[in-house]
């Protein structure tokens, strides 16, 4: 699991949040900005670095024939995403 995972910002803890809580939801940058609209701490270019990282690891699949960067989450990125969760709660806690 690469470090971002491991040890993820309160921002990407949202984000990461977001996106296992709607897995099979089709995501663009603007509508996961839009999502995460009431945590002011979470900014669109956090967003796109996030889903850009994401692709990078094959944690979320590219939808084809989208005008912008449409992206879901697989299988695989929903139990990465739900691990790094539950670490970084168990990091937070001790």
């Amino acid at each position: 699991m690469s470090t971002p995972l491991k040890r993820p910002t309160s921002a990407r803890r949202r984000i990461y949040q977001t996106l296992v809580q709607q897995p099979g939801r089709h995501w663009t940058v603007r509508t996961l900005s839009d999502a995460l609209a009431m945590h002011a701490s979470v900014k669109e270019t956090a967003v796109r670095d996030t889903i850009n990282l994401l692709l990078s690891l094959r944690l979320v699949d590219l939808i084809p024939h989208q005008r912008a960067i449409t992206v879901s989450l697989t299988a695989t990125g929903e139990r990465a995403l739900t691990v790094a969760l539950r670490r970084a709660q168990a990091q937070k806690e001790s």
